[in-house]
């Protein structure tokens, strides 16, 4: 009985990937049984002890410290202020979830994120042949439905490339690997309603791509089967081809004053919101005052009832100051960094290398991400990569040999 409740903590938390393809509170709920099960399990010695000793622990509580402080002498508003603060605590979920430490979990976790991927594409599948009911647990695959439909997008862009990678990495059952990666990707380059999840699998698949840049008749194999990949999703997602190029088209638009286009008013956004920045650069205005100072800026522009700059460092710059905005890269920086020295490692299949990509593959996609969408203000997001971190950082201490 004992050793169940020791083990329950790390069996829960192998199952939350899963509820990472369902509707919100599926999450919660499988956060809080994991919180619960932590208390039940006891252990709390070896368990703090883990967080102590982690690589992102103090960069993590710098964050929080930085928040802390312009909680307590920055100028707050009346309203959001306690969510706001709540959203800049994300990362502190991470250290809870890999204080369990290391275990055969990580691998559970992985194909349980796998199977999750599956069922996505399965059930963008049947919407597209008309068989999925417009109700929940499945509105987010019929319908457009905000953050929720990005981050199935993200989810099955990062699958695939993590897919891609175990194809490179393993020879055994070589062609259901193809066909699995396949099946997920064409969900996601077709019928996936965000074009994120297509940019953050090419960025997946370029990581790939630039390890295997070596001189063997395997690599050249290897490099070549990446790049057609490369290219029929470039050339399959018209979506996504147009909205790049549309990027470019907006941005020499609005640096000659002309009209832009729906996606090109984030420019208007970020533009206001680097002045807010340039006022108080060191500090920056205070927990969750980005939307009354923005509205306040913006009245009368198509801009003025946005809740967010979609863009994480001018966010974390205009209320944290460049005190938050350096927390914040100190921490994608550390797992950047950690991510390439467990990749030169050469025990590649169920090594360090592994980690290392997957970290590095969750880093990016979290940095990509922060440009367009609020990926650690918004819990929908930033709980989903914390759990999806917690697989290859958990056991990781600050001295990586």
């Amino acid at each position: 009985m004992k050793i169940v409740r020791q083990h329950l903590p790390e069996t829960i938390l192998s199952l939350l990937p899963l509820t990472l393809f369902f509707p919100v509170g599926v999450m919660n709920l499988g956060i809080v049984g994991f919180i619960l099960s932590m208390v039940f399990a006891g252990d709390y010695r070896n368990k703090w002890q883990r967080i102590k000793s982690h690589v992102l622990t103090i960069p993590i509580v710098s964050l929080s410290f930085v928040s802390y402080f312009a909680a307590l002498f920055l100028a707050h508003p009346a309203h959001e202020f306690w969510s706001g603060l709540w959203h800049y605590q994300t990362y502190l979920f991470l250290l809870l979830f890999i204080s369990v430490g290391a275990g055969e979990w990580q691998q559970r976790a992985v194909k349980v994120f796998f199977a999750g991927a599956l069922i996505a594409a399965t059930l963008f599948y049947l919407n597209m042949l008309h068989l999925l009911p417009f109700r929940p647990p499945f509105t987010s695959y019929v319908v457009y439905s905000g953050n929720k439909s990005i981050l199935l997008g993200i989810l099955l862009g990062l699958a695939a490339g993590w897919m891609l990678f175990e194809l490179t990495e393993k020879r055994d059952r070589l062609l259901l690997r193809i066909a699995v990666l396949l099946y997920v990707l064409a969900a996601l380059i077709f019928l996936a309603k965000t074009r994120t999840g297509n940019l953050i699998f090419i960025l997946c698949a370029v990581l790939v791509l630039w390890r295997y840049v070596r001189l063997s008749w395997q690599s050249v194999l290897a490099v070549a089967g990446i790049c057609v990949v490369l290219l029929v999703v470039w050339e399959s997602a018209d979506g996504l081809r147009f909205r790049l190029l549309g990027m470019v088209h907006d941005v020499q638009a609005f640096s000659q004053g002309k009209k832009v286009s729906d996606d090109g008013i984030r420019l208007e956004m970020y533009k206001i919101t680097a002045q807010m920045v340039a006022e108080k650069p060191l500090t920056g205005h205070g927990i969750a005052t980005w939307m009354g100072e923005y509205q306040q800026r913006a009245r009368g522009l198509i801009t003025d009832t946005m809740t967010t700059p979609h863009n994480d460092y001018l966010l974390y710059a205009t209320e944290l100051g460049f005190l938050g905005l350096g927390a914040l890269l100190w921490i994608l920086g550390t797992q950047l960094f950690l991510a390439f020295s467990l990749a030169r490692h050469k025990n590649t299949v169920y090594g360090r290398t592994r980690e290392g990509m997957w970290i590095a593959m969750l880093t990016l996609a979290m940095m990509l991400g922060g440009m367009f969408n609020a990926i650690l203000r918004d819990a929908v997001f930033g709980l989903a990569f914390m759990i999806l971190l917690a697989i290859p950082l958990a056991g990781l201490q600050r001295t990586v040999k």
